[in-house]
Protein backbone atom coordinates (compact mmCIF):
# COMPACT_ATOMS: atom_id res chain seq x y z
CA UNK A 1 0.00 0.00 0.00
CA UNK A 2 1.31 3.32 -0.92
CA UNK A 3 0.71 6.29 1.49
CA UNK A 4 -0.91 9.89 0.08
CA UNK A 5 1.50 11.94 2.08
CA UNK A 6 1.03 15.22 0.31
CA UNK A 7 -1.60 17.68 2.08
CA UNK A 8 -3.99 19.65 0.83
CA UNK A 9 -3.28 23.09 0.90
CA UNK A 10 -6.25 24.44 2.50
CA UNK A 11 -5.42 22.02 5.80
CA UNK A 12 -1.78 23.19 5.51
CA UNK A 13 0.26 25.75 7.63
CA UNK A 14 3.30 26.13 5.38
CA UNK A 15 6.05 28.17 6.68
CA UNK A 16 4.54 28.50 9.87
CA UNK A 17 6.27 27.93 13.30
CA UNK A 18 6.09 25.11 15.41
CA UNK A 19 3.70 26.25 18.54
CA UNK A 20 4.63 26.20 22.47
CA UNK A 21 2.09 24.39 24.30
CA UNK A 22 1.77 23.84 28.03
CA UNK A 23 5.71 22.14 27.61
CA UNK A 24 7.56 25.15 26.88
CA UNK A 25 10.17 25.69 24.93
CA UNK A 26 13.90 25.20 26.27
CA UNK A 27 16.73 25.95 23.89
CA UNK A 28 19.32 23.27 23.37
CA UNK A 29 22.64 23.80 21.52
CA UNK A 30 23.36 20.92 18.81
CA UNK A 31 25.99 19.65 21.36
CA UNK A 32 23.52 19.63 24.46
CA UNK A 33 20.88 18.09 22.06
CA UNK A 34 23.02 15.17 20.67
CA UNK A 35 24.46 14.62 24.65
CA UNK A 36 21.23 14.71 25.40
CA UNK A 37 19.81 11.31 23.51
CA UNK A 38 23.51 9.98 23.96
CA UNK A 39 23.43 10.49 27.81
CA UNK A 40 19.52 9.11 27.70
CA UNK A 41 20.70 5.47 25.58
CA UNK A 42 24.26 5.15 27.38
CA UNK A 43 22.98 3.37 30.54
CA UNK A 44 21.89 0.30 32.02
CA UNK A 45 21.65 -1.40 28.48
CA UNK A 46 25.16 -0.54 27.34
CA UNK A 47 26.39 -2.00 30.61
CA UNK A 48 24.16 -5.18 30.55
CA UNK A 49 24.98 -6.13 27.28
CA UNK A 50 27.85 -8.38 28.15
CA UNK A 51 26.57 -10.06 30.57
CA UNK A 52 23.69 -11.01 28.15
CA UNK A 53 25.91 -11.45 25.12
CA UNK A 54 27.88 -14.06 27.01
CA UNK A 55 26.25 -17.13 25.18
CA UNK A 56 26.57 -15.29 21.72
CA UNK A 57 29.93 -13.52 22.10
CA UNK A 58 31.11 -10.49 20.63
CA UNK A 59 30.31 -11.10 17.15
CA UNK A 60 26.53 -11.36 18.63
CA UNK A 61 27.13 -8.08 20.12
CA UNK A 62 28.14 -6.35 17.06
CA UNK A 63 24.91 -7.61 14.78
CA UNK A 64 22.98 -6.66 17.77
CA UNK A 65 24.00 -3.56 17.90
CA UNK A 66 23.75 -2.85 14.22
CA UNK A 67 20.27 -4.21 13.60
CA UNK A 68 19.30 -2.19 16.87
CA UNK A 69 20.62 1.06 15.79
CA UNK A 70 19.14 1.10 12.00
CA UNK A 71 15.94 0.26 13.08
CA UNK A 72 15.55 2.53 16.15
CA UNK A 73 17.06 5.66 13.85
CA UNK A 74 13.98 4.34 11.91
CA UNK A 75 11.55 4.82 14.19
CA UNK A 76 12.95 7.87 15.63
CA UNK A 77 12.71 9.72 12.39
CA UNK A 78 9.22 8.65 11.93
CA UNK A 79 8.83 10.43 14.55
CA UNK A 80 10.80 13.41 13.85
CA UNK A 81 8.13 13.82 10.64
CA UNK A 82 5.42 13.09 12.74
CA UNK A 83 5.79 16.29 15.08
CA UNK A 84 6.86 18.48 12.21
CA UNK A 85 3.60 17.90 10.28
CA UNK A 86 1.62 18.75 14.18
CA UNK A 87 1.80 22.39 14.95
CA UNK A 88 1.49 22.62 18.60
CA UNK A 89 4.57 20.71 20.21
CA UNK A 90 3.38 17.79 22.05
CA UNK A 91 4.62 14.28 23.79
CA UNK A 92 4.22 11.14 22.48
CA UNK A 93 1.02 10.72 24.69
CA UNK A 94 0.21 14.21 22.47
CA UNK A 95 0.72 12.84 19.08
CA UNK A 96 -1.11 9.40 20.06
CA UNK A 97 -4.32 11.68 21.21
CA UNK A 98 -4.07 13.39 18.26
CA UNK A 99 -4.18 10.66 15.63
CA UNK A 100 -4.84 7.51 17.11
CA UNK A 101 -7.19 7.79 19.81
CA UNK A 102 -10.15 9.51 18.24
CA UNK A 103 -13.82 8.84 18.78
CA UNK A 104 -14.73 5.56 20.26
CA UNK A 105 -10.89 4.62 20.05
CA UNK A 106 -10.41 7.42 22.85
CA UNK A 107 -11.43 5.19 25.69
CA UNK A 108 -8.65 2.87 25.32
CA UNK A 109 -6.33 6.00 25.40
CA UNK A 110 -5.28 5.92 29.27
CA UNK A 111 -5.46 2.26 29.12
CA UNK A 112 -3.05 2.36 26.25
CA UNK A 113 -0.57 4.48 28.17
CA UNK A 114 -0.84 2.55 31.82
CA UNK A 115 0.07 -0.27 29.86
CA UNK A 116 3.64 1.71 28.41
CA UNK A 117 4.21 2.90 31.43
CA UNK A 118 3.58 -0.30 33.40
CA UNK A 119 5.87 -1.78 30.50
CA UNK A 120 8.68 0.66 29.92
CA UNK A 121 9.24 3.20 32.34
CA UNK A 122 8.62 1.74 35.63
CA UNK A 123 11.54 -1.14 34.98
CA UNK A 124 13.67 1.34 32.88
CA UNK A 125 13.76 3.92 35.82
CA UNK A 126 14.17 1.26 38.47
CA UNK A 127 17.21 -0.82 36.69
CA UNK A 128 19.14 2.78 36.58
CA UNK A 129 18.35 3.17 40.42
CA UNK A 130 19.49 -0.13 41.24
CA UNK A 131 22.76 -0.12 38.81
CA UNK A 132 24.14 3.28 39.54
CA UNK A 133 23.74 1.83 43.79
CA UNK A 134 25.84 -0.86 42.77
CA UNK A 135 28.16 1.22 41.03
CA UNK A 136 28.51 3.48 43.74
CA UNK A 137 28.37 0.68 46.24
CA UNK A 138 31.45 -1.88 44.65
CA UNK A 139 33.73 1.44 45.04
CA UNK A 140 32.90 2.83 48.24
CA UNK A 141 31.38 -0.25 50.31
CA UNK A 142 28.52 2.05 51.69
CA UNK A 143 25.57 0.48 52.56
CA UNK A 144 22.82 -0.15 50.15
CA UNK A 145 20.74 2.25 51.30
CA UNK A 146 23.01 5.18 51.49
CA UNK A 147 24.42 4.23 47.17
CA UNK A 148 20.61 4.43 46.33
CA UNK A 149 19.89 7.54 48.22
CA UNK A 150 22.92 9.13 46.09
CA UNK A 151 21.98 7.84 42.78
CA UNK A 152 18.45 8.96 43.58
CA UNK A 153 19.13 13.05 45.07
CA UNK A 154 21.47 14.22 42.05
CA UNK A 155 18.73 12.17 39.80
CA UNK A 156 15.41 13.43 40.86
CA UNK A 157 16.68 17.04 41.45
CA UNK A 158 18.61 16.87 38.11
CA UNK A 159 14.97 15.95 36.67
CA UNK A 160 12.98 18.70 38.72
CA UNK A 161 15.20 21.59 37.20
CA UNK A 162 13.81 20.90 33.90
CA UNK A 163 15.42 21.06 29.92
CA UNK A 164 17.79 23.74 29.84
CA UNK A 165 20.00 22.47 32.87
CA UNK A 166 19.62 18.97 31.96
CA UNK A 167 21.03 19.47 28.29
CA UNK A 168 23.61 20.79 29.83
CA UNK A 169 24.50 18.74 32.49
CA UNK A 170 24.04 15.80 30.21
CA UNK A 171 26.88 17.23 27.22
CA UNK A 172 29.20 17.92 30.39
CA UNK A 173 29.01 14.03 31.99
CA UNK A 174 28.89 12.74 28.50
CA UNK A 175 32.04 14.57 27.44
CA UNK A 176 34.02 13.18 30.29
CA UNK A 177 32.32 9.77 29.60
CA UNK A 178 33.90 9.94 26.49
CA UNK A 179 37.10 10.40 27.57
CA UNK A 180 36.58 7.95 30.37
CA UNK A 181 35.72 5.27 27.62
CA UNK A 182 39.15 5.82 25.39
CA UNK A 183 41.28 5.74 28.50
CA UNK A 184 39.74 2.96 29.91
CA UNK A 185 39.64 1.06 26.01
CA UNK A 186 43.74 2.00 25.71
CA UNK A 187 44.36 0.59 28.80
CA UNK A 188 43.03 -2.84 28.36
CA UNK A 189 43.76 -3.25 24.39
CA UNK A 190 47.58 -2.69 25.91
CA UNK A 191 47.27 -5.23 28.71
CA UNK A 192 49.32 -8.45 28.55
CA UNK A 193 46.21 -10.64 29.39
CA UNK A 194 43.90 -9.24 26.42
CA UNK A 195 43.63 -11.87 24.03
CA UNK A 196 42.05 -10.87 20.77
CA UNK A 197 41.08 -14.61 20.05
CA UNK A 198 38.06 -14.64 22.36
CA UNK A 199 36.73 -11.60 20.16
CA UNK A 200 36.06 -14.00 17.85
CA UNK A 201 33.96 -16.56 19.50
CA UNK A 202 30.66 -16.52 18.17
CA UNK A 203 27.22 -18.88 18.73
CA UNK A 204 24.50 -17.59 16.67
CA UNK A 205 21.53 -18.69 18.97
CA UNK A 206 23.12 -16.70 21.48
CA UNK A 207 21.49 -13.65 19.35
CA UNK A 208 17.97 -14.29 20.52
CA UNK A 209 18.24 -13.31 24.36
CA UNK A 210 20.04 -10.36 23.39
CA UNK A 211 17.57 -8.67 21.07
CA UNK A 212 15.68 -7.38 23.86
CA UNK A 213 18.59 -5.69 25.70
CA UNK A 214 19.97 -4.77 22.45
CA UNK A 215 16.92 -2.47 21.95
CA UNK A 216 17.16 -0.98 24.85
CA UNK A 217 20.79 0.36 23.99
CA UNK A 218 19.25 2.98 21.83
CA UNK A 219 15.31 3.02 22.37
CA UNK A 220 15.66 7.05 23.29
CA UNK A 221 11.89 7.48 20.93
CA UNK A 222 10.68 9.70 24.56
CA UNK A 223 13.06 12.04 23.81
CA UNK A 224 13.00 12.97 20.44
CA UNK A 225 9.94 15.25 21.45
CA UNK A 226 12.36 16.86 24.08
CA UNK A 227 15.03 17.88 21.40
CA UNK A 228 12.11 19.40 19.09
CA UNK A 229 11.03 21.36 21.84
CA UNK A 230 15.08 22.47 22.15
CA UNK A 231 15.30 22.90 18.00
CA UNK A 232 11.35 24.65 17.90
CA UNK A 233 13.09 27.58 16.34
CA UNK A 234 16.01 25.26 13.94
CA UNK A 235 14.11 22.18 12.93
CA UNK A 236 15.50 21.63 9.61
CA UNK A 237 18.47 20.39 12.19
CA UNK A 238 16.10 17.60 14.43
CA UNK A 239 17.21 14.69 11.64
CA UNK A 240 21.42 15.45 12.10
CA UNK A 241 21.10 15.32 15.67
CA UNK A 242 19.47 12.46 16.30
CA UNK A 243 21.73 11.17 13.56
CA UNK A 244 24.87 11.94 15.30
CA UNK A 245 23.70 10.88 18.87
CA UNK A 246 22.77 7.47 17.87
CA UNK A 247 25.77 6.85 15.69
CA UNK A 248 28.10 8.34 19.03
CA UNK A 249 25.84 6.10 21.06
CA UNK A 250 26.52 2.90 18.70
CA UNK A 251 29.87 3.75 18.99
CA UNK A 252 29.59 3.31 22.58
CA UNK A 253 27.87 0.17 22.96
CA UNK A 254 30.57 -1.51 20.03
CA UNK A 255 33.63 -0.29 21.97
CA UNK A 256 32.84 -1.23 25.62
CA UNK A 257 32.44 -5.21 25.06
CA UNK A 258 35.77 -5.12 23.06
CA UNK A 259 37.78 -4.61 26.20
CA UNK A 260 35.24 -6.76 28.51
CA UNK A 261 35.36 -9.79 26.05
CA UNK A 262 39.31 -9.65 25.32
CA UNK A 263 39.84 -9.64 29.25
CA UNK A 264 37.29 -11.92 30.63
CA UNK A 265 35.92 -15.45 30.01
CA UNK A 266 31.85 -15.15 29.47
CA UNK A 267 31.27 -16.64 32.85
CA UNK A 268 33.24 -13.85 34.62
CA UNK A 269 31.05 -11.24 33.28
CA UNK A 270 29.14 -9.49 36.05
CA UNK A 271 26.05 -8.10 35.26
CA UNK A 272 26.93 -4.36 35.64
CA UNK A 273 29.94 -5.05 33.36
CA UNK A 274 31.82 -2.56 34.74
CA UNK A 275 32.25 -4.25 38.27
CA UNK A 276 34.08 -7.14 36.54
CA UNK A 277 35.73 -5.10 33.64
CA UNK A 278 37.09 -3.01 36.76
CA UNK A 279 37.86 -5.70 38.82
CA UNK A 280 40.26 -6.88 35.67
CA UNK A 281 42.14 -3.57 35.10
CA UNK A 282 43.23 -3.09 39.26
CA UNK A 283 41.88 -0.89 41.37
CA UNK A 284 42.62 2.46 39.84
CA UNK A 285 40.87 1.02 36.64
CA UNK A 286 38.13 -0.57 39.14
CA UNK A 287 37.35 2.84 40.45
CA UNK A 288 36.99 4.53 37.13
CA UNK A 289 35.35 1.86 35.24
CA UNK A 290 32.50 1.96 38.06
CA UNK A 291 32.57 6.14 37.70
CA UNK A 292 31.64 5.74 34.26
CA UNK A 293 28.99 3.33 35.25
CA UNK A 294 27.63 5.58 37.65
CA UNK A 295 27.44 8.62 35.16
CA UNK A 296 25.99 6.76 32.23
CA UNK A 297 23.23 5.61 34.47
CA UNK A 298 22.41 8.59 36.15
CA UNK A 299 22.33 10.43 32.34
CA UNK A 300 20.01 7.84 31.18
CA UNK A 301 17.75 8.30 34.38
CA UNK A 302 17.62 12.00 33.79
CA UNK A 303 17.04 11.58 30.29
CA UNK A 304 14.27 8.99 30.30
CA UNK A 305 12.83 10.21 33.66
CA UNK A 306 12.03 14.03 32.21
CA UNK A 307 10.74 12.48 29.24
CA UNK A 308 7.99 10.55 31.17
CA UNK A 309 7.49 13.47 33.54
CA UNK A 310 6.08 15.61 30.42
CA UNK A 311 4.74 12.61 29.20
CA UNK A 312 2.52 12.76 32.10
CA UNK A 313 1.95 16.70 32.25
CA UNK A 314 0.54 16.38 28.42
CA UNK A 315 -1.73 12.95 29.32
CA UNK A 316 -3.26 14.92 32.19
CA UNK A 317 -3.36 17.91 30.11
CA UNK A 318 -1.87 20.35 33.37
CA UNK A 319 -1.53 23.79 32.45
CA UNK A 320 2.45 23.84 32.47
CA UNK A 321 5.03 21.71 33.27
CA UNK A 322 6.24 24.67 35.36
CA UNK A 323 2.90 24.81 37.28
CA UNK A 324 4.44 23.93 40.40
CA UNK A 325 1.32 21.75 41.78
CA UNK A 326 1.26 19.99 37.89
CA UNK A 327 4.65 19.42 38.38
CA UNK A 328 4.82 17.71 41.84
CA UNK A 329 1.85 15.33 41.05
CA UNK A 330 3.54 14.93 37.36
CA UNK A 331 7.31 14.21 39.37
CA UNK A 332 5.48 11.81 42.23
CA UNK A 333 3.63 9.66 39.18
CA UNK A 334 7.80 9.43 37.98
CA UNK A 335 9.43 8.57 40.43
CA UNK A 336 7.38 6.45 42.95
CA UNK A 337 6.67 3.50 41.18
CA UNK A 338 10.32 2.57 40.84
CA UNK A 339 10.65 3.46 44.88
CA UNK A 340 8.23 0.36 45.71
CA UNK A 341 9.86 -1.71 43.15
CA UNK A 342 13.16 -1.57 44.84
CA UNK A 343 11.38 -1.72 48.19
CA UNK A 344 9.83 -5.04 47.63
CA UNK A 345 13.19 -6.33 45.47
CA UNK A 346 11.02 -8.31 43.26
CA UNK A 347 13.44 -8.30 40.18
CA UNK A 348 17.12 -7.92 39.41
CA UNK A 349 18.80 -5.59 37.24
CA UNK A 350 18.91 -7.68 33.84
CA UNK A 351 15.82 -8.83 34.35
CA UNK A 352 14.27 -5.10 34.23
CA UNK A 353 16.40 -4.27 31.32
CA UNK A 354 14.86 -7.49 29.21
CA UNK A 355 11.16 -6.34 30.02
CA UNK A 356 11.74 -2.90 29.06
CA UNK A 357 13.50 -3.69 26.36
CA UNK A 358 11.18 -6.63 24.65
CA UNK A 359 8.02 -4.35 25.34
CA UNK A 360 8.88 -1.14 24.85
CA UNK A 361 10.60 -1.87 21.37
CA UNK A 362 7.37 -3.12 20.08
CA UNK A 363 5.33 -0.06 21.88
CA UNK A 364 7.97 2.60 20.84
CA UNK A 365 9.04 1.12 17.48
CA UNK A 366 5.80 0.13 16.25
CA UNK A 367 3.01 2.74 17.54
CA UNK A 368 5.00 5.46 15.85
CA UNK A 369 4.48 4.52 12.42
CA UNK A 370 0.98 3.94 12.61
CA UNK A 371 1.30 7.62 13.91
CA UNK A 372 3.22 8.67 11.46
CA UNK A 373 0.47 7.12 8.74
CA UNK A 374 -2.42 9.44 10.01
CA UNK A 375 -0.24 12.84 10.57
CA UNK A 376 0.80 12.42 6.49
CA UNK A 377 -2.89 12.16 5.85
CA UNK A 378 -4.12 14.63 8.14
CA UNK A 379 -1.38 16.65 9.72
CA UNK A 380 -1.93 20.58 9.45
CA UNK A 381 1.84 21.88 9.00
CA UNK A 382 4.12 20.98 5.55
CA UNK A 383 7.57 19.00 7.45
CA UNK A 384 11.01 20.44 6.96
CA UNK A 385 11.93 16.31 7.24
CA UNK A 386 10.69 13.69 5.57
CA UNK A 387 11.28 9.81 5.90
CA UNK A 388 12.97 8.82 2.39
CA UNK A 389 11.01 7.54 -0.46
CA UNK A 390 12.77 4.22 -0.37
CA UNK A 391 11.56 3.58 3.87
CA UNK A 392 8.01 4.95 3.20
CA UNK A 393 6.63 1.11 2.91
CA UNK A 394 8.67 -1.27 3.17
CA UNK A 395 10.26 -0.60 6.13
CA UNK A 396 7.60 -0.54 8.53
CA UNK A 397 7.00 -4.27 7.76
CA UNK A 398 10.50 -5.07 8.08
CA UNK A 399 10.25 -3.07 11.53
CA UNK A 400 7.19 -5.21 12.59
CA UNK A 401 8.90 -8.59 11.73
CA UNK A 402 12.27 -7.39 13.99
CA UNK A 403 10.50 -6.36 16.92
CA UNK A 404 7.70 -8.75 17.64
CA UNK A 405 10.48 -11.37 16.92
CA UNK A 406 12.49 -9.79 19.56
CA UNK A 407 9.70 -9.71 21.91
CA UNK A 408 8.86 -13.21 21.22
CA UNK A 409 12.88 -14.12 21.64
CA UNK A 410 12.16 -12.43 24.96
CA UNK A 411 9.22 -14.30 25.92
CA UNK A 412 10.85 -17.53 25.25
CA UNK A 413 14.34 -16.78 27.40
CA UNK A 414 13.05 -15.02 30.36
Amino acid sequence: MIINTSLKTERTAANTKLIETNLAFRKLSFSEAVAYLVGTNVGAAVLSLPYAARTGGFPAVIITAVLCTFFSLASHLFIVETMLRTPEVTQLTGLFRTYLFKGRSGRFYLGFLFAVTIGVAIPALTAYILGGAESLQAITGWQRSTCLACFFIPGIAVVWLGLGITGKLQKLVSLAMGGIIIGLTVFSLLRPDFEPSRLAVFHTPGIWPLLSVGIFTCMSQTSVPEIVRGFADRPVLIPKVIRTALLINLAFVVVIPISIFGLLEPQDISQVATISWGKALGPAGFFVANIFAFFALITSFWGSAAAILTNIVDLFRFPSDWQIRSRLIAFTITVFPSIILIALNLIGFVELIQIAGSIGGVLLALLPVLVWRKSCQTGARIPEYRVPGWARVSLPWAMCLFYFGALIAAAVNL
